[in-house]
């Protein structure tokens, strides 16, 4: 049975997996998407796998970048009820508060010739270490990494690697002011070591891009986007 073949579409980049496409689904399913990124059959499985779950609330979400995960899919969103709802580490991810930022510039696309973008992507691959087993050029300390658990992007920041204004523009201004590093394991401190500072592996990454379309010229003004803007998109688990 095809996920894709029960898909209902209700606009343009919007499709509806119906409550009984599965047995159990106590939600329907939402796909934000297009035809030309219609996800596999998979990912559709695991949002009607989602919508089977206790406490969930409305809908079981995809998101564009919706593919194929473990247990929900990648790009899966979902809100369950405290009372009888759930928690579920596939849901939140193996990299918490993994996601996307995206950095602008001043440049149009006619101002960069092939020869411009090929040094470009040579110097971001010198200076942005990725990969699996690449760490990058800060060493932290056990200090270093204490003080950023409690300070986040400020402490970053005072260490040179942002601008004053950055954490202004970050979710809780780059930091959790509960956070408690003494329940981080020795463990995980050695795992999360020589990848603080990097891009990380996987599904994340960094690409220069081109605003090819406006969809909402009052939106885009009020976030200094233009057709033909050059900008960054970096996925990373933050």
């Amino acid at each position: 049975m095809s996920a894709r073949k029960h898909l209902k579409k209700i606009d343009n980049y919007t499709y509806l997996l119906p409550q009984d496409y599965k047995e159990g689904m106590r939600v329907p399913g939402i796909i934000f998407t297009d035809e030309s990124i219609m996800p596999e059959d998979e990912a559709l499985e695991q949002v009607a796998n989602v919508a089977t779950l206790p406490g969930i609330l409305k809908f079981s979400l995809g998101m564009p970048d919706i593919h194929w995960g473990y247990g929900f899919p990648v790009g899966g969103v979902a809100a369950f009820r405290v009372e009888d709802g759930i928690v579920s580490p596939g849901g939140i991810g193996f990299d918490i508060n993994c996601g996307v930022r995206l950095v602008k510039t001043n440049l149009h696309i006619s101002q960069l010739d092939e020869r411009t973008l090929e040094k470009l992507a040579d110097k971001l691959y010198e200076y942005v270490p990725s990969g699996v087993g690449v760490g990058g050029f800060f060493k932290a300390s056990d200090k270093d990494l204490e003080r950023i658990s409690h300070e986040g992007a400020r402490y970053a920041i005072e260490l040179g690697y942002g601008f004053e204004d950055d954490y202004k523009f970050i979710e809780e201004e780059g930091r959790l002011p509960n956070a408690d590093f003494s329940y981080v394991s020795k463990k995980a401190r050695e795992r999360g070591r020589d990848q603080l500072g990097t891009l990380g592996s996987g599904n994340h990454f960094l690409e220069v891009q081109v605003i090819d379309k406006i969809y909402n010229d009052k939106i885009a003004k009020e976030f200094g986007l233009f057709k033909g803007q050059v900008v960054m998109l970096v996925r990373k688990a933050q």
